[in-house]
């Protein structure tokens, strides 16, 4: 996720929640609208996005 410290779970329904204690990151993403796929692309590009600020 951000690091080999990080840790996190993907959710039900395309939510996600991650931490990365060494970049003092905490994110989570949690939607109303449920969504059968377990590659949710919204939760993924937000997390992509995330990570890329770190760079």
């Amino acid at each position: 996720m951000t690091g080999p410290g990080s840790f996190g779970h993907p959710g039900s329904g395309g939510s996600i929640g991650f931490a990365g204690p060494d970049a003092g990151l905490g994110f989570a993403y949690v939607t109303n609208l449920w969504n059968y796929r377990p590659d949710d692309p919204r939760a993924a590009n937000l997390a992509k996005a995330v990570r890329s600020c770190l760079d």
